[in-house]
């Protein structure tokens, strides 16, 4: 059996003054294998430009297991 990566995605939750309860911004079509390092950069520069903070990032990933 062998494992085969098909998509990772992210879904960040950012709160600010506006979103007092977190809105949710999610990108699809990642690298396979991000780390948590280029995600908190990621997460940085959202927060740098909406001036709201990243309150949590979900990541999923997708695979098949295949003969």
């Amino acid at each position: 059996m062998k494992k085969n990566w098909l998509k990772t995605t992210a879904t960040f939750t950012m709160v600010g003054e506006a979103h007092l309860k977190g809105r949710k911004v999610n990108y699809a079509n990642l690298i396979d294998n991000i780390s948590d390092e280029q995600l908190a950069k990621f997460g940085a520069i959202l927060s740098d430009l909406s001036g709201e903070a990243v309150q949590k990032i979900v990541v999923n990933n997708s695979s098949v297991i295949a003969e």
